[in-house]
């Protein structure tokens, strides 16, 4: 008896989600000999905030592509863990700015390079202009899917 053919394998959705589950598995596998349980999302933070200390929910929010609300769960873990600390803005006292703490910088710099070295396994065999195109691709997914997000009633 013949099977039917499976529609889901037809839908990009499936493979981006199936991927990005299997790469955050990935990520976790490598990352929990720092015994800080960081997530991809926990380290984009932590990156960003390695690149210029400081900065608002909004636009750490923008960064790493969450909405203010996963941001604000993001940064109480990583407070809670020491690696983020919030201050009163010095010109608007209703928001926050987030910094990394030392144990914060610390992690970031011992976590690169660890990030790079997987990110370049996962990339073994497949040429720098088809990663540019997985990159172009996967952008104007997220476009097309936040258009889509817009038009709903």
């Amino acid at each position: 008896m013949r099977e039917k053919e499976n529609p889901v394998k037809k839908f990009i959705g499936h493979h981006v989600a199936i991927t990005a589950n299997l790469l955050r598995t990935v990520f976790a596998a490598r990352v929990t000999r720092y015994n800080d349980n960081i997530s991809p999302e926990q380290f984009a933070v932590l990156v960003r905030l390695s690149i210029s200390d400081g900065l608002s929910q909004n636009v750490i929010a923008e960064y790493v592509l969450k909405d203010d609300a996963t941001i604000t769960r993001i940064l109480d873990s990583l407070e809670k863990k020491k690696l983020a600390i919030r201050k009163k803005a010095p010109h608007d006292r209703r928001s926050n700015l987030a910094y990394l703490t030392s144990k914060g910088r610390e992690l970031v710099e011992k976590m690169l390079p660890e990030v790079r070295g997987l990110n370049k396994c996962l990339l073994e065999g497949i040429d720098g202009d088809q990663v540019k195109v997985v990159f172009e691709v996967l952008e104007k997914l997220r476009e097309n899917a936040a258009n889509v997000i817009k038009k709903q009633p």
